[in-house]
C-alpha cells in the first residue's frame, strides 16, 4: 500500500513538472517567438494591420495550447506504430498516396465548378466527389499521428548520430503536426526591400480576401503587402504542410526543427529573426541547407525507392545548385533592377516596372498573382531561392563544407549575435 502511494505521488509530481514545462514552452513561444515575429515598424501601422486583419488572424495561442497538450499526451501514451521498418515505410507511403488522391479529387472538383456548365449531372458528380474527398481526408487523419511519430523517430535517429542529443534524447525533441499552416501576411517598406512585419492569417485564405488585405494596407502609402501560403512554421510543435512528395515532407520537417534548435541559443539569430533582416536571411538559409542535407540522409536510409529522385550532390555532399530556369533568371534580373530604382528613390517607377514584368511572366504561363517589394522581401529571405541575389546562400554552403560536422556548423550559426559575427566567421574560415 505504501509503495503504491509513493508511486502515485511520484507520478503526480511528474505530471506537475510536465504541466509546468508546457506552460513555460507556451509562454516562451508566445512572448519571445511570436512577439519577435510581429514587431511593427511603428505603432500606427500595428493598429492599422490589426484593424484590417483582425477577422482573419490565426489564433496562435489556441493552437499552441492544444498542440502542446496533445504532444505531452503523446509522450505519455505513444500512438501505436508498426515495429518493422518496412511496415513503417508502407504506412508513410499510404499517407502520401492518400494525399495525392486528395489533390486529384480537389482538382476534379475545381474543373467541374470552373466549367459553369449548369448541367445537373455535372454538379451531382461534384457532390459525389466532395463526399469522397471527406472520406479520403478522414482516412488520412486517422493515420496522421502514426506517420508523424514514424518520421519524428527517423529524424531523431539521424540527429542523434550528429550529436544533437543530451543523453539519448534529441534536444529539442522533434515534434510536428501535419496541418495547413497559417497564411502569411508580409509587409515591407515601399522604399526598400525588407521583411519588416509578419502576421499569421487563417489557413487557405481565399484570393479575394488576400487582395483586399493587401490593397487596404497599401493605401497607407508607406508599405507594400503580400499574402502568401507557407510550407511550414517553426512553432512548437512545428507545423508542416501536407504533401505527397516524401522528400519535400522530410525536408520541411527538418527545416522547421532547425528553427527550433537555433531558438535554444540565448543570444542567437532567432531572437532577431524579424527585426534584423540579414539575420533572418542567415536563419532561413541555414534551415534550408540543413533540411536538404538531413532529408537526403533519411531517404537513403529508410526509403530506398526514393533515392533515384534525390538531386545530385557536390564533393562536400551538399545538393548541387540547379541550373537557373527562365523564371529564375527573370526574377533575378527584375530584383536587381528594382533594387537600383529604389536606391535612387524612384519608388513609383520601381512598382510600375514590377507590375509590367509580372504581366509578361503571366503571359508566359507563370501564375504570379503579386510582384512587389513584400514579395521579394519574403522570398528573398531564402538565399537559395531564385528571387534572392544575396551571396549568403553560397557563403553558408562553403561554411558548412568547411565545418567538421553538421552540429559544429549549427552551433556556430546559433551563437551568431550580429551580421558582424557572421562576417568574422567568414574571415576565419577563409570564405569569400
Amino acid at each position: 500500500m505504501a509503495e503504491t502511494l509513493a508511486q502515485e505521488n511520484k507520478n503526480l509530481k511528474r505530471r506537475r513538472r510536465r504541466r509546468r514545462l508546457a506552460r513555460l514552452l507556451l509562454f516562451a513561444f508566445v512572448f519571445f517567438g511570436l512577439g519577435a515575429a510581429s514587431v511593427a515598424p511603428e505603432h500606427d501601422l500595428l493598429v492599422h494591420v490589426n484593424d484590417v486583419t483582425s477577422a482573419y488572424q490565426f489564433d496562435f495561442i489556441d493552437w499552441e495550447s492544444q498542440a502542446l497538450a496533445s504532444e505531452l499526451g503523446r509522450r505519455l501514451t505513444r500512438p501505436r506504430i508498426p515495429s518493422g521498418e518496412s511496415e513503417q515505410r508502407r504506412l508513410v507511403e499510404e499517407f502520401l498516396a492518400l494525399e495525392q488522391q486528395v489533390r486529384d479529387v480537389e482538382r476534379e472538383i475545381d474543373l467541374i465548378y470552373a466549367s459553369r456548365s449548369g448541367l445537373e449531372e455535372g454538379f451531382t458528380g461534384a457532390r459525389d466527389l466532395e463526399q469522397h474527398l471527406v472520406q479520403l481526408r478522414s482516412a488520412q487523419e486517422k493515420i496522421s499521428p502514426q506517420v508523424e511519430l514514424v518520421l519524428s523517430r527517423q529524424l531523431e535517429a539521424i540527429l542523434r548520430e550528429e550529436g544533437f542529443a543530451l543523453g539519448n534524447q534529441v534536444f529539442p525533441p522533434v515534434a510536428f503536426r501535419l496541418v495547413d499552416p497559417p497564411t502569411a501576411l508580409i509587409l515591407s517598406p515601399r522604399d526598400k526591400i525588407e521583411n519588416r512585419h509578419f502576421v499569421g492569417l487563417e489557413p487557405g485564405l481565399e484570393h479575394g480576401r488576400r487582395s483586399d488585405i493587401e490593397s487596404r494596407l497599401e493605401q497607407r502609402g508607406d508599405v507594400s503587402g503580400y499574402v502568401t501560403d507557407i510550407g511550414g512554421l517553426g512553432s512548437y510543435p512545428t507545423m508542416v504542410i501536407n504533401t505527397s512528395n516524401l522528400t519535400a515532407l522530410i525536408d520541411i520537417t527538418a527545416h522547421e526543427w532547425t528553427h527550433n534548435y537555433l531558438y535554444t541559443f540565448p543570444t542567437n539569430i532567432a531572437w532577431g529573426y524579424q527585426t534584423l533582416p540579414r539575420l533572418t536571411t542567415i536563419n532561413e538559409t541555414t534551415a534550408t541547407l540543413v533540411g536538404k542535407e538531413i532529408s537526403r540522409r533519411i531517404i537513403r536510409r529508410y526509403y530506398p525507392d526514393w533515392v533515384d529522385r534525390l538531386p545530385p550532390v557536390d564533393k562536400a555532399g551538399l545538393p548541387t545548385p540547379q541550373e537557373p530556369s527562365e523564371f529564375d533568371l527573370a526574377m533575378r534580373r527584375i530584383r536587381t533592377r528594382v533594387d537600383q530604382l529604389l536606391a535612387e528613390g524612384r519608388i513609383n517607377e520601381a512598382e510600375a516596372y514590377m507590375e509590367k514584368e509580372r504581366q509578361k511572366l503571366v503571359e508566359k504561363g507563370y501564375h504570379l498573382r503579386k510582384l512587389n517589394q513584400a514579395y521579394f522581401a519574403f522570398h528573398g529571405s531564402y538565399a537559395f531561392g531564385p528571387e534572392s541575389i544575396d551571396p549568403t546562400g553560397l557563403q553558408l554552403r562553403k561554411l558548412r563544407a568547411a565545418s567538421t560536422s553538421l552540429q559544429d556548423f549549427l552551433v556556430k550559426v546559433g551563437w551568431l549575435n550580429s551580421y558582424d559575427d557572421f562576417q568574422e566567421w567568414l574571415v576565419q574560415a577563409g570564405v569569400e
